[in-house]
């Protein structure tokens, strides 16, 4: 893994301390970590703590570098105990036609027969050693006994049974070869695997980003309970709050990693009193320094008096300066988004009616459907994966048509869509700026392109680097200015949270609350249906149907279905 660093041109230093660093250590203390990417610093001298038993949300800016800092650690870049494993959850499981998901899941890498021989060499080893080899080599079998309960093959497969079908897995489909799911669902069982190895240290980026609501409340719930080392990226304020014991902040302004206690709400408070106290201090001392530059300025040569007493000042800032000053805290970006008002249309804007659909030889997917959307409309589409939501939405704007029914558009509505393949919409071999100077706003100056651009959150050299060497959450954010420019009527929005950070998501909420015409998401994120969505409809047998109550009401009712359907699961 050190070497697909090195290939991927990210580097990283630390600080080396005296001594060995003890094998059956369980926690994580490194101090002056570097980790640059392409020779741009991500991090700086900062300090990496991560303790055994701490689950550790890990946030910061789209294109902050949060993902190669993980891919740092995973790769053991900086000094981790060497018994403490390392699970990294960063690709889909194979498209493989020999193996099925159950069977993905269960594969154990020969680790019972490792730990059992690494046993035994330890129980030779006992006889030679002295009283305190004795002690480490006894607390380093009891990690190895007690790993091997976990890798008990009796209970083996009820655990990945249970596992697959919280995520989502109907007991057909677990018996289904892995070549026979999409992407989405393979990153399912990676997922899977992942929670059924459990790995002492265990590293997810953007966990929840292929599941639906009901799989996400599933792990919320599986993962608040995780005892070992949890550190994951993820932009649900929700599923933070439920399972984080600690957040770890990527400040971009200083290059550092900060360090808060609590879930995310928590988080959100000690941050805000932190940063007033610093912003005081900050103040007062800019005060300070000010008044002493103002002094020297209008007395450095005057009277003799008043020279030294400029001198003696001159003095006083010089040392204020050696000590460190206190720095200014780090400002979250304030992003203005806009979606212009397209004007308005007559009604029906669109509406489904008596609609069923199936694809080609498959079974049908609605039935007798009757749906609408005006200019007023703001909804949210939740249900299971396989439900059709994403079909329903792709029924509305005319890429699917229905197999019985129709769907009634407004002459001159204009629709815009948000995908989860929403890099589809750019050409990443190119720049924002020529992508939008060429095939987005041809006729505009760079002049006006820029500041639209940059509105978005497309700023400074981003604006001039090649979109495929962007994060996901900064490309995301261009497509959102080609959406605005394209002045829709209707948005149809398929997960636009899954790449967004919380400050994006914030601005998407806002920018959703100004419009003017429809909105229809689909999304599993509880922040931005509880801020924007009126209605909350249900995509589930083969019907479309108002949810009666608000997105926390459904939340807790999917966790009571949830539990059932489990249980009903277990019992046969």
């Amino acid at each position: 893994m050190l070497e697909k660093l090195s290939q991927d041109e990210i580097v990283v230093t630390y600080e080396s301390r005296k001594g060995k660093l003890d094998p059956n250590a369980r926690n994580i203390n490194v101090s002056g970590v570097t980790v640059s990417f392409h020779g741009k610093p991500l991090i700086e001298e900062t300090n990496l703590v991560i303790n055994y038993g701490n689950r550790y949300g890990f946030i910061g800016p789209n294109g902050s570098g949060k993902s190669t800092v993980m891919k740092a650690i995973a790769a053991r870049a900086i000094p981790i105990p060497e018994n403490l494993d390392i699970y990294f959850l960063d690709c889909e499981y194979p498209a493989r036609d020999d193996i099925t998901a159950l069977e993905a899941v269960m594969e154990s890498n020969n680790e019972i027969q490792q730990l059992e021989a690494k046993a035994e060499l330890l129980n030779e080893a006992m006889a030679d050693a002295d009283e305190e080899g004795q002690m480490k080599i006894q607390q380093t079998m009891e990690g190895i006994y007690s790993r091997l309960d976990q890798l008990d093959a009796s209970s083996a497969e009820s655990r990945a049974t249970q596992i697959l079908f919280g995520l989502g897995f109907t007991v057909s489909m677990q018996h289904q070869k892995t070549k026979e799911f999409s992407g989405g669902w393979r990153m399912r069982v990676a997922l899977a695997r992942a929670l059924f190895i459990q790995p002492e240290f265990l590293l997810l980026d953007e966990p929840t980003n292929h599941l639906d609501m009901e799989a996400v409340l599933w792990l919320e719930d599986y993962l608040s309970n995780w005892d070992k080392i949890l550190f994951f990226v993820c932009h649900s304020q929700d599923f933070m709050n439920s399972v984080c014991t600690h957040i770890v902040r990527l400040d971009m302004t200083y290059k550092k990693l900060r360090y808060f206690s609590g879930n995310y709400d928590t988080y959100c408070s000690t941050r805000r009193d932190q940063d007033m106290v610093q912003m005081r201090q900050y103040e007062s001392e800019q005060r300070d320094i000010n008044e002493i530059k103002d002094f020297i300025a209008r007395f450095g040569h005057g009277t003799v008096k008043m020279v030294r007493q400029a001198q003696s000042r001159e003095q006083l800032l010089k040392k204020k300066l050696e000590a460190g000053l206190t720095e200014l805290p780090e400002q979250d970006p304030d992003y203005n988004w806009d979606f212009p008002d397209a004007g308005e249309l007559a009604v029906p804007v669109l509406a489904v009616e008596n609609l069923s659909f199936a694809y080609p030889g498959g079974v049908e997917l609605y039935s007798k459907v009757d749906f609408g959307v005006d200019l007023q409309t703001r909804v949210a589409l939740v249900g299971p994966n396989g439900a059709g939501k994403t079909t329903l939405v792709k029924l509305m704007t005319g890429d699917l048509n229905p197999t019985k029914g129709a769907v009634k558009r407004n002459t001159h509505l204009r629709i815009s869509r948000f995908t989860q393949h929403f890099e589809e919409k750019l050409d990443l071999s190119m720049t924002p700026m020529d992508f939008f100077k060429q095939k987005v706003m041809p006729k505009a100056t760079i002049e006006k392109i820029r500041p639209w651009l940059g509105r978005y959150g497309c700023t400074g050299d981003q604006q001039s680097q090649v979109m495929d060497q962007l994060s996901a959450g900064q490309k995301a954010r261009i497509v959102f200015a080609i959406i605005a420019h394209e002045r829709p009527h209707l948005l149809m929005l398929d997960e636009p949270t899954n790449p967004l950070d919380m400050e994006s998501i914030d601005a998407l909420a806002k920018c959703i609350n100004n419009f003017k015409g429809g909105v229809l998401m689909v999304s599993h994120d509880m922040r931005l249906i509880s801020q924007c969505a009126q209605q909350i409809y249900v995509c589930d047998h083969k019907k479309v149907s108002l949810y009666r109550g608000d997105i926390m009401n459904f939340k807790l009712h999917q966790k009571k279905e949830n539990a059932k359907n489990l249980a009903q699961h277990m019992n046969g």
